[in-house]
């Protein structure tokens, strides 16, 4: 058996000017983001017949074909499907997959597994793919299920873990591991699911056409997440947590502008009483309209914070960043 586990992530900043052309209009900004805990995985057991059997434990959903060529073009379990006829297993195999990610929570649970897929898959069928390889197959499966073009920040943390800065070029997009302390950034922070999976509060797709129509509203405001990304990496980097707080602030306070949908009512009332209670600042994770949001708060008040998060009907995860990324085993 194979089993491979990938980390899902916390954005930090940039996050929408992470797609091919975008950020080539804003200057390269960098997105930040970093590893948590919390893990996707995938294991796969080899057959003594060319049968294909697909189980998603989250999605509570079994399904099984006679061999890879007889997987369907368009099945709710397509990510997973299309990424088994591109590796192309010359025997059949069991799958079953997991998250810890709650369903729709904006932390890239659906990415980490994807990764922990592709890890899986290649040991399986000896591809020999790099990590780079497995990256740009990854994110091009993926836009041809979801039929729109996906960011790259996403698919960086569950490969190679820590704290990123996801940095675009004109000759190609890779990543950098910034020297914070992943036990003070811990200590500093709070991960809150609402309860209610996201549903896309922010439309980068809709983002996207506006800003290359020239929208100066959209234009203006993804200008300014760019200025604020490039200040997060220089102060992520030397841990300066207070100023950290304050660029969360305010790239969450463009963000919501960009997209007021991006938080519900509940997300607000979080927000609002985790302030009162002494948080420094809030985000909503990832595509927002539900899902989680992450606080950055004094490392003093995560007690009552988060007590505060719990009796607001919210429920708190706990969790730490990892330096680890994907990991595959072969058992």
């Amino acid at each position: 058996m194979i089993k491979s586990t990938a980390p899902a992530r916390i954005d930090f900043a940039g996050g929408t000017l992470d797609i091919w052309p975008l950020y080539l209009q804003f200057g390269n900004p960098p997105t930040l983001n970093a590893a948590i805990n919390l893990y996707a995985t995938v294991e796969l057991t080899p057959r003594n017949d060319q049968r294909i059997v697909v189980e998603s434990k989250d999605l509570k959903r079994k399904v099984e074909f006679k061999s890879v060529d007889s997987l369907p073009e368009k099945h709710p379990l397509g990510l997973i499907l299309k990424t088994l006829k591109y590796y192309q297993p010359e025997r059949g195999l069991n799958i079953v997959t997991a998250c810890e990610a709650p369903p729709g929570s904006g932390i890239g649970g659906s990415s980490a597994l994807n990764i922990a897929l592709h890890g899986a898959l290649n040991a399986f069928t000896r591809k020999g793919l790099s990590k780079k390889q497995m990256l740009e197959a990854a994110k091009n499966i993926e836009t041809q299920v979801i039929s729109v073009p996906t960011g790259w920040q996403d698919y960086f943390p569950p490969l190679y873990g820590g704290v990123r800065s996801v940095r675009p070029g004109f000759d190609g997009v890779d990543s950098v591991t910034l020297p914070v302390c992943l036990e003070d950034l811990t200590r500093n922070m709070i991960l809150c699911y609402t309860g209610k999976p996201r549903q896309s509060g922010i439309n980068n797709w809709e983002v996207m056409k506006k800003a290359l129509d020239g929208n100066r509203a959209i234009t203006d405001k993804l200008k300014k997440i760019g200025q604020i990304a490039r200040e997060m990496d220089n102060v992520l980097t030397v841990g300066n947590m207070k100023r950290v707080a304050t660029l969360f602030a305010q790239e969450w306070k463009e963000r919501k502008a960009l997209a007021p949908t991006i938080s519900t009512r509940l997300m607000d009332n979080l927000i609002a009483g985790a302030i009162k209670q002494g948080a420094q600042a809030a985000k909503v994770c990832g595509a927002g309209g539900g899902g989680c949001i992450a606080f950055i708060v004094p490392s003093k008040k995560k007690e009552s914070v988060s007590a505060e998060l719990t009796r607001l009907k919210g429920q708190v995860i706990p969790f730490r960043f990892v330096r680890r990324g994907l990991r595959v085993q072969k058992i």
